[in-house]
């Protein structure tokens, strides 16, 4: 993961061959195997992309540039949001990076960064599941939630929250705003995504015990895991 003023990278290495990759990546039939609900794709340049990817998001843009096998570049209307995909060979597999530009990303609070790179993060694992082992795992992600709004502890190990939601087994547990957690049952959370993926792997409607940091005090809050408020 790379972060710098106004852009922001993820990228993973997918063992298998250039041209299934960039097909992944340009098609609507392979786009909709492991990324999209629904995809429309005209890819050409100045044609357009519409991605409906679950959950309640959806994305479109206009494509500014190809680089056949290579590169190409997503372009928002207003042309102040820009997605870069990129391939590359490398030694164990293709390495696919997908940087985000924007003026506003500097602005952008760190729980919102956080979540674009993770939710980045994880369907690109999925590209590299399905195309590697045949494996969708869809199904498995954006599960479970407790309704806070947080960002890795910029002092330290842990998650900092910084909005707990009203009426969200969150608050019920007695979490507030400037809580860290440290822990999820005896696993350590080291930061955002530690802590989604920790608490993603949990089962629904049972109680987890959160380990939690407020000022000098260390408590330790029992916590229901409910379904994720957004179905895919």
């Amino acid at each position: 993961m790379t972060r710098v003023k106004d852009s922001v990278k993820r990228e993973i290495v997918v063992q298998a061959s250039l041209e299934k990759v960039w097909d992944a990546l340009t098609k609507e039939e392979h786009l909709n195997r492991w990324y999209t609900k629904e995809a429309e794709v005209d890819f050409r340049v100045g044609g357009k992309l519409f991605m409906n990817h679950g959950w309640g998001a959806t994305s479109e843009g206009i494509i500014t540039e190809i680089e056949e096998l290579k590169r190409f570049v997503l372009q928002s209307a207003d042309g102040d949001f820009t997605t870069i995909t990129e391939l590359e060979n490398v030694e164990n597999g293709i390495r696919v990076s997908i940087e985000y530009r924007a003026s506003f990303l500097a602005e952008m609070d760190a729980a919102s960064k956080e979540n674009m790179l993770f939710g980045t993060g994880q369907f690109l694992e999925n590209l590299k599941s399905v195309y590697e082992i045949g494996q969708d795992n869809r199904g498995n992600l954006w599960r479970t939630w407790i309704g806070i709004i947080h960002s890795s502890n910029s002092e330290g190990m842990g998650t900092k929250i910084s909005k707990v939601m009203e009426g969200s087994v969150a608050s019920q547990a007695g979490l507030i705003a400037g809580d860290i957690i440290l822990g999820i049952d005896q696993d350590e959370v080291t930061g955002y995504e530690s802590f989604e993926r920790l608490l993603n792997s949990k089962d629904l409607d049972k109680s987890v015990k959160l380990t939690v940091q407020r000022d000098s005090e260390e408590l330790e809050l029992d916590c229901k895991v409910v379904a994720y408020p957004v179905a895919y």
